[in-house]
């Protein structure tokens, strides 16, 4: 019986040896991902949210949805990085772009009247 005990034991512990989790090293920081996704939506208040934290060298993705006419908004400019896009009633936009520098940078309805800010840290 000790003999069957040994065997099941040693069976046990490599198999959790090649699974990885028997001797796994804690991680100490999160893995970052590759894409940052943020939603903007238009409203009769405007952008929501107004202000969006990016991180310098991650490339964003940033949907843009206008769920109300009753606004100016009816495009997205984001002049430092030469973006500017039509925005449909009801229908996602996305705008992706990879800040390079740290700082604030603004978006913008088509006349400059609704803004919102990108901080790139």
């Amino acid at each position: 019986m000790k003999q069957v005990n040994r065997t099941y034991l040693v069976i046990g512990v490599i198999s959790l040896i090649l699974s990885g989790t028997a001797f796994a090293l804690p991680l100490t920081a999160r893995a970052r991902p590759r894409v940052q996704k943020f939603t903007v939506k238009i409203t009769e208040r405007g952008f929501e949210p107004v202000y969006l934290k990016l991180r310098r060298g991650v490339q964003a993705r940033i949907t843009f949805l206008r769920t109300t006419d009753q606004t100016c908004a009816t495009e997205i400019v984001l002049r430092d990085f030469d973006i500017r896009r039509a925005l449909p009633l009801n229908q996602s936009v996305v705008v992706t772009l990879t800040p390079k520098t740290k700082g604030e940078f603004n978006f913008t309805c088509g006349m400059n009247m609704m803004r919102g800010k990108l901080i790139v840290q």
